[in-house]
């Protein structure tokens, strides 16, 4: 895809998140979306991958009329209530901690303010598993759109004082061009200003390192081009001991609708051709090597393995443990 189209596309998938995410306080759920409302949940899970912890972050959860792009007539329906998915579809906003030595890494940074009451819980998350902000010392952006870049920043200060901020070069490039966001027309510049609200305080205080996607970003820990669902969309695998665990960004809205129809897009993918290219390729590789990913919007903790299925693939999620000695 040419950079005109994805200019062109960029304002299509910004107006999308802007004007799509639809959360309780805007939206009826059926009941079995809010039989558990009103009472605090788990917000974090541990698991080892090697000699390393790592911890699943909710960021909190939204109610989304996501557009799926490219079905038959029928299927998006029938697959939902299939896997007794409520309307609005439940989606979860997920980051992810890694304890590497004195490093203290998180895989993106959740939504701050941006979309609504029943997100912006990552810093709880966080504290709940033993952490402050003040610790994190690298962010892992798997791109920049703001469910994974708005928690970056509030009222224009660092939330994450003392972190390094990564992100693929092309990603930023992208995002961060006023030349891209001068030609979105002013309803669809919201992605573009909300990138550049996020990281302009790391930018400043030289607090963001760019990356060419393929290579080690931090040891231990590879990137992967993915792009598609933005032009900078990265993986990022952790490595340690012959255990594998990769990091899927937004290879998956709908986990009910996309892990057996992989060919099925949403209409926040920049380039829909190119992530559904990506998600078939992701999907494949994972079945086959049988390593674990973590999506950023597969229902929490999003931890598990992908399997091949009769028709298309199917996800397992991580069993429960509830090993601590404490």
């Amino acid at each position: 895809m040419n950079r005109r189209s994805f200019i062109k596309q960029a304002a299509v998938a910004s107006a999308a998140v802007a004007n799509t995410a639809i959360w309780a306080g805007k939206a009826q759920a059926d009941q079995s979306a809010r039989a558990y409302t009103g009472h605090k949940q788990a917000g974090y899970y541990w698991l080892k991958i090697g000699e390393y912890d790592v911890a699943a972050l909710s960021d909190g959860t939204l109610n989304s009329n996501g557009r799926i792009l490219n079905g038959q007539p029928g299927q998006v329906e029938k697959l939902l209530e299939e896997s007794h998915a409520p309307t609005p579809r439940v989606t979860s906003v997920n980051s992810f901690l890694i304890l590497m030595g004195e490093r203290r890494i998180l895989v993106d940074a959740g939504t701050g303010q941006l979309l609504g009451p029943t997100l912006d819980k990552l810093p709880t998350s966080l504290e709940s598993a033993g952490f402050a902000a003040e610790q994190i010392t690298d962010i892992l952006l798997t791109h920049i759109h703001a469910d994974h870049s708005g928690g970056l920043t509030a009222g224009g200060k660092r939330v994450f004082p003392n972190a390094t901020v990564h992100v693929n070069d092309v990603e930023a490039d992208f995002w961060l061009s006023p030349v891209n966001q001068d030609k979105a027309t002013d309803k669809r510049k919201w992605s573009f200003v909300q990138a550049d609200k996020a990281l302009a305080p790391y930018v400043s205080a030289g607090k963001v390192s760019r990356f060419k996607g393929g290579n080690m970003v931090l040891p231990g820990i590879s990137s992967i081009n993915a792009p598609g669902h933005t032009p900078g969309h990265t993986f990022f695998a952790l490595e340690s001991r012959g255990e594998k665990l990769v990091f899927f960004g937004d290879t998956v809205h709908v986990g009910e609708v996309q892990f057996p129809s992989p060919e099925l897009a949403i209409e926040y993918d920049i380039d829909p051709d190119g992530a559904v290219e990506q998600r078939r390729k992701a999907f494949a590789e994972a079945s086959e090597e049988g390593y674990l990913v973590a999506g950023a919007h597969i229902s929490f903790p999003g931890i598990g393995h992908v399997a091949k299925a009769a028709t298309g693939y199917r996800w397992i999620p991580i069993p429960y443990v509830n090993d601590s000695h404490a």
